[in-house]
């Protein structure tokens, strides 16, 4: 008779990764996942404010921290690293470039004084620094953040799968959209995970901000600069619509999903107006993997709840 073996093995670990892409709502998702996973959730960036981490270093990272069930980085890279064991549910969430680029400039003016008007601003990285100004989210996804040319179709194509593959895409234009969706699909692994937000390091307190329309930008830009930086960001464009269409897609999926939109709506309004306290909630962390739980457009600092802050030497 054939034998029966029983192999005792460790359970698969659930892992969301957020790569933070400045000016993107990062700050505002990271709000989120301290909220939901308390000390099991880390930022990981590396000592340098230029540096670069890939998936190996990620990977070193959580094979000495079992209790961590979320991480955000400015740093971290694409390719999602493949990890024994582990599902990462990576997260990346990308925005109109005129109107990030617009986000860049009110943001350097609120916290350092930039005396510059913003169309000298932009001139100025049109002249000098391409890589701030030209297809910058498509260089992050396909080329790890890499500037040495200008980006392709294929850089696009890429990018547009890395989007597609990926378990928590997102837009700042559709960010309700984007996290009502994602908590539908995340709830095999997170049963309990919730995505309401409060918006932070918002540049704007209003909930539609101008500088998110392009008809804004055309005439504060002026009808030149606006067509140089659109020529410089047609990969960009495209992949914002590309990723426009695959959110959509997703919550067409979501039973109720019109109904369950406007419950999320609701949880955010009304965490909006609730003491830090009294927001919180069980961990969300996955089964088996023990994370103890502390207490516009998003893009207003509050503080957020205690976590755990990683350097990569």
């Amino acid at each position: 008779m054939p034998s029966h073996v029983t192999v005792t093995v460790p359970r698969m670990r659930y892992v969301i990764v957020h790569y933070h892409i400045f000016k993107n709502g990062g700050t505002t998702l990271e709000s989120v996942f301290a909220r939901e996973f308390g000390e099991g959730f880390a930022t990981l960036d590396g000592a340098d404010a230029n540096a670069t981490l890939t998936g190996s270093d990620l990977a070193a990272y959580l094979e000495t921290t079992p209790e961590i069930s979320a991480v955000s980085s400015h740093h971290l890279r694409y390719p999602k690293p493949e990890i024994a064991r582990t599902v990462v549910f990576d997260c990346c969430f990308l925005r109109h470039p005129l109107a990030r680029l617009h986000s860049h400039f009110t943001y350097l003016k609120q916290t350092e004084g930039l005396g510059e008007s913003a169309g000298e601003f932009l001139e100025h990285l049109i002249d000098a620094a391409p890589h701030q100004v030209s297809d910058v989210q498509v260089h992050q996804l396909a080329n790890g953040g890499a500037f040495t040319r200008p980006a392709s179709d294929y850089d696009l194509e890429k990018a547009t799968q890395i989007v597609r593959l990926m378990a928590i895409p997102g837009l700042v234009s559709m960010f309700d959209e984007s996290l009502a969706a994602a908590e539908y699909f995340l709830r095999p692994a997170f049963p309990s995970i919730r995505l309401e937000y409060v918006a932070q390091n918002v540049t704007s307190s209003r909930r539609d901000p101008p500088g998110e329309r392009l008809d804004y930008l055309m005439e504060l830009w002026g009808a030149d600069l606006y067509e140089k930086l659109a020529k410089l960001n047609q990969m960009d464009m495209e992949l914002f619509r590309r990723t426009r269409t695959e959110i959509a897609r997703r919550l067409d999926l979501v039973p109720r999903a019109e109904e369950r939109l406007a419950e999320f709506r609701a949880r955010c309004r009304q965490l909006a107006g609730e003491s830090p306290t009294s927001a919180q909630r069980p961990s969300s962390a996955a089964p088996g993997v023990s994370s103890p739980n502390p207490a516009s457009a998003p893009d207003e600092r509050d503080p957020a709840p205690a976590h755990r802050q990683a350097q990569v030497p």
